[in-house]
């Protein structure tokens, strides 16, 4: 079996071999990227395949194989954003102000106290069901750790705009994990994925 060492120097001479390799060691880590931004499975898989396009063309980039990671996921996460950058429609939903918004996070219970897998497997079934905008602020701001100038800039909307999305996007997530049974006696500490 190859390292990751030795498949990133094939990849860097375009061995076809370490290419594969490649991409089954990536799409087993990464493809629950694409999915938590994807519309469907179908979008997820052209997602992570114009991802690995741009993985290969640019490869030399990297200057050490331990950097390949970090890398690929910034990568992946980009490709999805612009994926639906053009497309999102983001809902007319008030600027929210701060005040409104600060004592709904700190009363994120649910969504705070699930572990990893927990949390992965339950919202992968739950934010395909969110709309685009509120789903990719969400995406963006929880689990990538983008803050609102950022996402902004990024998706070329307002702050507030993005703040909505992210209050949206919680309060709805929070009343579906309710609904399938979860609450804060029973669930662990959420982790930064």
């Amino acid at each position: 079996m190859l390292t990751d060492e030795e498949v990133f120097r094939g990849c860097l001479k375009n061995d076809r071999k370490a290419q594969a390799t490649f991409y089954q060691r990536y799409k087993s880590r990464f493809f629950g990227v694409c999915w938590r931004y994807a519309n469907s499975r179908e979008d997820a898989e052209d997602i992570f395949q114009e991802a690995l396009i741009k993985v290969f063309k640019h490869i030399k980039e990297v200057r050490d194989a331990k950097d390949v990671s970090a890398w690929v996921r910034r990568i992946i996460v980009n490709t999805a954003i612009n994926h639906y950058r053009k497309q999102v429609e983001f809902d007319d939903i008030d600027d929210l102000s701060d005040d409104v918004l600060l004592p709904f996070d700190n009363n994120d219970d649910i969504l705070m106290q699930l572990n990893n897998k927990e949390l992965m497997e339950v919202l992968n079934s739950v934010l395909s069901e969110l709309p685009n905008g509120a789903r990719i602020v969400f995406n963006m701001y929880v689990m990538e750790g983008y803050t609102h100038p950022e996402i902004a800039a990024q998706l070329q909307i307002a702050e507030g705009t993005s703040k909505s999305q992210l209050f949206f996007a919680k309060k709805y997530l929070q009343e579906k994990l309710k609904k399938k049974g979860y609450s804060a006696a029973d669930s662990i500490k959420m982790a930064q994925v």
